[in-house]
């Protein structure tokens, strides 16, 4: 294969990045294992999610769904019970649903193809790469943050189109050791090579670094301008009965992003909250009471930052027929069950008052195994 001279001056540090890698890197759990699934799981799980925080999600994940087989065989809210606290619950349901699809159509085996890897629900170029080249040995590239800011620097440019970013990846791939010169791109991003702050001393890299040699190596790349956050007032409901929490399912338009979630309505300008609530319920049957409202809480998602209203609500008819979009939770299950951040947010403020119910509730859970259900029907 042609490189370009740029291209052939990138490939002339695959050598001494290979060499820090296997010196310097971390000791994970999915880097001690060359099974497609487990690489699957961990490379899905690390989207958006620090990998201190993934790790004992790893581990519980894997050991309740030790492979393909049993991940498709579960039930979806049994996976969603087991990623609650992770969020971005979206990536549960594509690994599930690729399961399902790996069981029907390719024989219960992930495929070494990064095209037909690409067909799978939630998985893109990057995961596509990863899987192919730490699973599978194949020379393919991926291009995330970290490899991105690695590339601009010893390039010093201040944008690269990302068209050229994966053509230079795709040559620094090719090679022996694909997995591990991938691995290595984005150590050396996530440790050394650091957006604010770039440790240029222990780089491997740091004498053929253009950024470096500018004496700026962190204004490489140019920072895209975050967008402009929207505030947003969000009522939400405290219903309990019986020692339970009433929750919903969130639908299309609910301000919260959870599996389950508090019952809530984003609110129009000028409108109470109390109101609001009343007639949501009212939707599903239930006539509420809304009373004392909590303190204010605030809770960001991506460009919107939410305003969270909460009235504790009395049930005064309805909760009695089970529906498959509102559930009671019992407290011992609330820990493991799928909520939004900002759910938890809201009980851990509205019992921060009684230790002991906030711990009933599981608000300072941080380990355990989940369990079948998430929760009980509305009943």
């Amino acid at each position: 294969m042609k490189f370009s001279q740029q291209e052939a001056a990138l490939r002339r540090l695959r050598a001494p990045l290979l060499r820090w890698y296997r010196r310097a890197r971390r000791d994970l759990p999915w880097r001690r294992t060359r099974d497609p699934y487990a690489i699957w799981i961990s490379e899905v799980m690390l989207q958006q999610t620090r990998v201190a925080v993934v790790v004992p999600y790893y581990a519980r994940f894997l050991a309740r769904f030790p492979d393909l087989a049993s991940l498709a065989r579960a039930s979806r809210d049994e996976v969603l019970s087991l990623w609650s606290g992770l969020g971005y619950y979206r990536r549960a349901r594509a690994l599930h649903a690729g399961a399902r699809l790996l069981v029907e159509r390719h024989g219960g085996q992930l495929p070494d193809d990064p095209a037909l890897l690409r067909g799978l629900p939630g998985i893109g170029p990057y995961t596509a790469g990863a899987i192919a080249s730490l699973a599978f040995s194949r020379e393919e590239p991926v291009l995330d943050g970290n490899v991105r800011r690695v590339l601009s620097r010893l390039l010093a440019r201040l944008s690269i189109p990302d068209a050229r970013l994966w053509e230079l990846a795709r040559a620094l791939v090719r090679g022996p050791s694909p997995g591990d010169l991938n691995q290595a791109l984005m150590e050396l991003g996530a440790l050394v090579c650091t957006p604010r702050h770039p440790d240029c001393p222990a780089c491997p890299l740091a004498r053929r670094c253009a950024a470096r040699a500018s004496g700026r190596p962190e204004a490489f790349p140019r920072k895209k301008p975050r967008p402009v956050s929207r505030s947003v007032r969000v009522a939400v409901a405290l219903v309990e009965k019986r020692g339970r929490v009433l929750l919903e399912r969130p639908g299309a338009t609910s301000p919260l992003r959870g599996v389950w979630d508090l019952p809530a309505v984003e609110l129009a300008e000028g409108a109470r909250a109390a109101v609001s609530l009343e007639r949501a319920l009212r939707r599903h049957g239930l006539t509420i009471v809304a009373g004392a409202e909590t303190p204010l809480i605030s809770h960001s998602i991506l460009d919107r930052r939410l305003r969270l209203e909460t009235l504790r609500c009395r049930l005064t008819r309805g909760g009695t027929a089970a529906r498959g979009d509102l559930c009671w939770v019992e407290p011992q299950r609330l820990a493991t069950t799928p909520v939004s951040g900002a759910t938890k947010k809201i009980l851990a403020v509205c019992y921060s008052g009684s230790r002991g119910r906030a711990k009933r509730y599981g608000l300072h859970h941080s380990s355990g195994t989940a369990p079948n259900a998430a929760s009980s029907p509305a009943q």
